[in-house]
């Protein structure tokens, strides 16, 4: 029997030792699947990262290099017809606005100037080469610089811009040169430097520049594509993928080729064209093991898992749990953090708020849904590292102001959620809670101001559906205005009925504007001294089939979200264009016409292009349209839209600056963009003509745009009283329903105008 038990207790230790075994080995299977998996998954990740970045990064560059093109043009537009204090005034402020070491001029003699002041360096082969560049119309060329210009500064990339002649000859040159190191050593591009390469590349391979550091491609290399080919293993795929990074840049194409290093890393090259250059392209190639750095740490730990494993058999079963252990903390984490506050995230959220009313009945919660005010310019001015700090910050601060019964979370991008208790104190603690998110974007350098739209729904006792208490909260935030100075909205069921308006106008926008029910109306502007029509504005009605007719606050604020404004807004630009074209080719006398243009046009990257195409197509006279744009515009991309408007001005349409002195206008924006027309709002008249103080003021703010020679015309005109105290400050010429309401055209033609003899 002893005999018996034993050979039992064996088999049973053997039977132990052998479901030990498997479970040992089922263990060290799965470990090293997982790691696999880990690592296939995370060098995609890691891959997806870089090249997101890369793609950032390129458009940061060539909105740069854009930039400088704009302010060589501007410097040689100056130079046309401009007296020698302008442009050496020119040149200095394009200096400080662009950050360009020098800015050059050479004529056609050879003489050479390097920021207004004459040299004895230059050559007449340095302005033939130069005039022979390829220059873009209405822009700079930015690309290769010729041989001549290379000796002179030792520069590779050069932006140069024509002094055109009246017969539209080149009398000059106006030009800089790009340091490609230094625009790498800035901090946009540190995500990059610091982990990699960055280097501009031409078409044919020759290396233009690039960041110091982390040289993986020599600088000194024949060509690129030998560089990479030297840098690599040599074996097919690798060669395939240097074929394919010579297809991308021969098609002009963004993308991304993984090779294999001789010594065994796998390296990722991103590339994307710079189209503000010529035959140029952005390339990032990135640390050769920095993937296999990241992951070595969790190969050697799950190594020295499966060792201790196999020496310690007894723990093989408690090893399996506590790795068991450990793979539901990290599914728990990934379900419910976010990964760039390291907060939690909205699945967490549901679950929270619902375990947390349940637990407090009495308690009264409110949900707030917010964002942040305008976060893509500080995303591009600032980077996505110091942007996502932002972010970050908004967390930790929440968690170090609120209670444990109180929770806010990142949705995505830069959309929150929170649950709050609805209390006395709970607008002191937003407060608070925005000047300390303020503070820390300081501290990071970020000098935009951080401001919050807050939509709020409170909590009822029969709510229990947290997704539609999200949704509720998101309509309130959705009705602030993005120019409004509101930042919190609190929901009403009054707001089911507008988004059913807004639905509703919505659905039936697009088949309005295909079937022409966005009918033009003009309104007079007045010449109140010589008692006659001087010009009109375009405005827009919806008249629907039924007869109906809807006005532009009942359906532009929609458009605006919704960007269609963009669409109406040269919709009507073409209209006006195409009923000029008629009444000129029927011998009726035309008016300078106004037409409104909106922000998101603007941002529009063919809007120019379009605008000369609609002009030539109807062959519409220089002067003869005016592009009303609103001040706003200016608020946080003022040196783009300033290079816009100046591209506006070389087709020949008057620009005129709508409501001034509404906002913050500043005089100096009268000197900084060329506005042809001032258009002051008539609250600001009214107010004027009650105080004396600012009657004066009004009085010499027309005399200045009037000595800048600029007109002015005041809108809003509904009284003879206004007419009279607007004689008295100088201001000639008027708009408003005192003279005339809007009007269909064909009533404004007839009404107004008259056919030339």
């Amino acid at each position: 029997m002893a005999g018996k038990d034993k050979v039992k207790g064996n088999n049973s230790s053997a039977g132990i030792i052998k479901a030990g075994l498997i479970v040992l080995i089922v263990c060290i299977v799965l470990s090293v699947t997982m790691v696999l998996l880990q690592q296939s998954t995370y060098r995609k990740q890691v891959s997806s990262e870089f090249h997101q970045q890369h793609m950032s990064m390129g458009e940061y560059l060539n909105s740069l290099l854009v930039g400088y093109g704009q302010g060589i043009i501007s410097v040689a537009w100056t130079m046309t017809d401009t007296d020698a204090e302008t442009v050496l005034a020119r040149i200095e402020t394009t200096r400080e606005l662009t950050a360009l070491e020098h800015i050059y001029y050479i004529d056609r003699d050879g003489n050479l100037m390097i920021d207004g002041e004459p040299s004895d360096d230059g050559s007449t082969m340095m302005f033939e080469q130069l005039e022979e560049l390829n220059y873009p119309k209405s822009n700079a060329y930015i690309g290769l610089a010729p041989s001549s210009v290379r000796l002179y500064v030792d520069c590779r990339i050069v932006i140069a811009a024509p002094v055109r002649t009246p017969d539209y000859g080149i009398s000059g040159v106006v030009f800089s040169t790009i340091d490609v190191d230094s625009i790498f050593r800035s901090d946009a591009f540190a995500y990059q430097t610091q982990k990699g390469q960055c280097l501009v590349v031409s078409d044919t391979g020759e290396i233009i520049g690039g960041s110091s550091g982390h040289n993986i491609i020599s600088t000194n290399d024949e060509s690129f594509q030998l560089g990479l080919l030297g840098h690599s293993d040599g074996e097919g795929l690798s060669k395939r993928a240097v074929q394919d990074y010579n297809y991308g840049i021969a098609k002009k194409t963004a993308g991304f080729v993984n090779i294999t290093t001789k010594d065994g890393y796998r390296m990722q090259v991103s590339y994307s064209p710079l189209n503000g250059c010529d035959k140029m392209f952005f390339v990032s190639c990135f640390q050769d093991n920095l993937v296999d750095e990241r992951i070595k740490p969790l190969l050697i730990s799950s190594v020295m898992t499966c060792s201790i494993i196999t020496v310690l058999m007894i723990g093989s079963l408690t090893t399996v749990w506590a790795a068991a252990k450990r793979t539901n903390l990290t599914v728990e984490r990934l379900a419910y953090e976010d990964p760039v506050t390291k907060g939690k995230n909205l699945n967490y959220f549901r679950e929270f708020a619902i375990n947390t009313m349940i637990a407090n009945r009495e308690t009264p919660f409110v949900i707030y849904r917010f964002d942040i005010a305008n976060f893509r310019y500080i995303n591009e001015s600032y980077g996505h590292h110091r942007a996502d700090l932002v972010l970050t910050s908004c967390i930790q601060n929440f968690e170090k102001l609120f209670s444990d019964r109180e929770l806010c979370v990142r949705m995505d991008a830069d959309q929150f959620l929170a649950i709050l208790i609805n209390d006395s104190l709970l607008d002191k603690k937003i407060d608070e809670f925005t000047n300390a998110v303020n503070a820390d974007a300081r501290g990071n350098q970020i000098k935009y101001p951080v401001r919050f739209k807050y939509g709020i729904y409170p909590i009822k006792k029969h709510d229990h559906d947290i997704d539609v208490m999200i949704d509720h909260a998101n309509v309130a935030k959705k009705t602030i205005k993005s120019d409004s100075k509101e930042t919190k909205a609190l929901y009403t069921e009054r707001f089911v009925d507008d988004m059913r308006k807004v639905d509703h106008i919505e659905s039936s926008m697009q088949k309005a504007l295909a079937e022409n029910e966005f009918k033009v109306y003009l309104q007079t502007k007045w010449d109140i001294i010589d008692n006659k029509v001087t010009g009109a504005e375009a405005l827009v009605r919806w008249v629907r089939p039924n007869g109906s007719v809807l006005g532009p606050e009942q359906f532009v604020p929609v458009f605006e979200n919704n960007g269609f404004i963009e669409q109406l807004d040269f919709y009507t630009l073409e209209s006006v264009c195409m009923r000029m074209r008629e009444m000129m080719d029927e011998g009726i006398e035309v008016v300078p016409v106004s037409v409104n243009q909106s922000r998101l046009l603007l941002h529009s990257p063919d809007y120019v292009e379009n605008v000369e195409k609609v002009l030539k197509q109807y062959n519409i006279p220089a002067g003869a349209i005016e592009l009303e744009i609103t001040e706003s515009v200016f608020d946080n991309e003022k040196e783009d839209m300033i290079a816009i408007i100046r591209r506006l001005k070389l087709l020949g349409v008057r620009l005129s600056m709508d409501d001034f002195g509404t906002g913050y206008s500043s005089l100096n924006m009268l000197t900084e963009v060329p506005f042809d027309v001032i258009k002051i709002d008539g609250e600001y008249f009214a107010r004027s003509a009650e105080s004396e103080p600012e009657r004066m003021v009004l009085g010499k703010i027309v005399d200045i745009i009037k000595d800048l020679g600029m007109e002015v015309v005041c809108e809003g005109v509904e009284s003879e009283a206004q007419v009279e105290y607007l004689k008295t400050t100088g201001c000639r010429k008027v708009q408003g329903y005192y003279f005339s309401i809007p009007v269909p055209e064909p009533e404004f033609i007839t009404r107004y105008l008259k056919k030339n003899e």
